[in-house]
């Protein structure tokens, strides 16, 4: 079964790899994570065979915000906070790395944070988390301009992609997916859908949100296999409709 999150319709999107254009996408189903495994914990991804068979861990908030720590404790430093609901209209996520036993017996999460640097990490009471997990994952390979989805240690597909330009590259590291947004149009730039992603570009920082990196799907077929965005993915509107039927919020995705 899909969640239909509610959320009017945005007159600009912020993805760094899309046009200003007008009449920007709305938040869009997808599909739920399954119920992890107890015990569950799950290493930063990796495209190697040594993390290929484990499922990711995925946090999503329960209760109405949460504060991430810089130590498992309440009396760390808060690095930031988050609301239940993002900026996009989408339950907030987060990536799991590792279950941590706090100072007085209570039991937290190291998490990948969906902020600026790229990559940063945070400790979040487990208290607080609904947790669930998902097999798939994503590599994007710069080199070959290539999006490869994997099931544990099986490829499903690899998809031809379009990335940044050399003044506006796609960044490199771990993140994953944070939202779902349909554009109002089908021949939009965002073309059929757009993942809004935990990744942030280096070279803009004005945009609305942030300069948060896309994976979306395109009305310029031309752009497949070239670096022309500012910093986003690109795929064919055919290649994104079969990753929304698959993939949960926090699927992680690497980018090398």
């Amino acid at each position: 079964m899909r969640r239909l999150v509610a959320l009017a319709l945005m007159s600009a999107v912020a993805l760094a790899g899309c046009s200003g254009a007008p009449g920007g996408p709305q938040a869009a189903r997808f599909p739920q994570q399954a119920p992890p495994t107890p015990g569950a914990t799950s290493p930063a991804p990796s495209d190697g065979a040594s993390a290929c068979n484990r499922d990711t861990l995925i946090g999503t908030i329960a209760a109405r915000s949460v504060e991430a720590k810089a130590s498992p404790s309440l009396g760390a430093p808060t690095i930031a906070s988050f609301a239940r609901i993002n900026a996009q209209g989408a339950p907030q996520v987060f990536d799991l790395v590792k279950e941590m036993v706090g100072t007085h017996g209570e039991v937290w999460y190291r998490a990948l944070l969906p902020m600026r640097p790229n990559g940063t990490m945070g400790f979040i009471q487990a208290r607080v988390l609904r947790l669930s997990q998902t097999p798939y994952r994503i590599v994007v390979s710069r080199a070959h301009l290539t999006l490869t989805l994997w099931s544990g240690c099986q490829v499903v597909r690899r998809y031809r992609i379009g990335l940044g330009t050399l003044d506006t590259p796609t960044p490199v590291g771990t993140f994953y997916l944070t939202s779902l947004l349909k554009p109002p149009v089908p021949n939009s730039v965002y073309g059929a859908y757009a993942y809004g992603l935990s990744a942030y570009s280096n070279a803009i920082t004005t945009w609305k949100w942030g300069g948060m990196i896309g994976l979306h799907g395109t009305n310029d077929l031309s752009s497949i296999g070239k670096r022309m965005s500012h910093g986003c993915i690109r795929m064919r509107n055919g290649d994104i409709r079969s990753l929304v039927r698959m993939l949960p919020l926090g699927t992680p995705i690497e980018i090398d």
